[in-house]
């Protein structure tokens, strides 16, 4: 797997140019699979993750709560502030980073999702196959077959099309899927059908209704 953290600064500086180059219009738009958060939204929740972090706050980072309160304490800056506050984390980041790999880890796959929300949310293409999209795909896949037989109590095997697998060599069922359908439905940016439409061996409705670690899966099949 690649190191995530070596891709956390390219795929921040990835998300700094996009938003740099946007006008205000397009700043307050809609970004879909968010806390009907708006594009300067999604850029103050992740910075605002860092700032949590740096800040010793590291419990609960992902909870609506902690979320609102990123995006709340941001109201009053313009994106660019948002960004330079951002980029000063980065030191301070890099030197937590190198003692918790876990966190790194979450951290980057996190931002992967939120690069493609945005992309989405301003129809901006996005490549489904870089090395940051598969590295939070196997993130992801790695943390989910203990959760689903956990929740679920059925042993899945997860077998992404680059070849990386996760789960018991002898599951119960079989989810194929490229690495960036598997992020996207697992980051619960799918609809519980477009999930169930995926290449399962079997579709067992109790790993379904726990498939994402965030939410219900909705109703509404999304766009990517």
């Amino acid at each position: 797997m690649t190191r995530p953290w070596v891709l956390y600064p390219e795929l921040r500086d990835q998300v700094i140019t996009l938003v740099s180059s946007l006008d205000a219009e397009e700043l307050v738009r809609p970004v879909p699979s968010t806390a009907e958060w708006t594009v300067t939204q999604v850029v103050a929740h992740v910075c605002g993750l860092n700032s949590d972090i740096v800040g010793g706050a590291r419990e609960d980072l992902g909870a609506d709560e902690r979320t609102a309160l990123q995006v709340s304490r941001r109201a009053m800056m313009t994106v660019g502030e948002i960004c330079d506050e951002w980029r000063n984390h980065d030191a301070a980041m890099r030197a937590i980073a190198a003692e918790v790999p876990l966190l790194q880890e979450r951290l980057a796959a996190d931002l992967v999702i939120h690069l493609h929300d945005l992309q989405h949310a301003l129809d901006h293409p996005i490549d489904r196959g870089d090395a940051a999209t598969i590295s939070a795909s196997h993130v992801y896949a790695m943390r989910s077959p203990e959760r689903w037989f956990a929740t679920a109590g059925v042993p899945v095997r997860v077998e992404l099309t680059d070849g990386f697998v996760a789960g018991s060599e002898g599951g119960d069922v079989t989810l194929r899927a490229t690495p960036y359908d598997f992020l996207r439905s697992i980051s619960g940016r799918r609809s519980r059908k477009q999930v169930e439409a995926l290449d399962w061996s079997a579709v067992v409705s109790e790993v379904i209704d726990n498939f994402s670690p965030y939410a219900e899966l909705g109703s509404d099949d999304a766009a990517i």
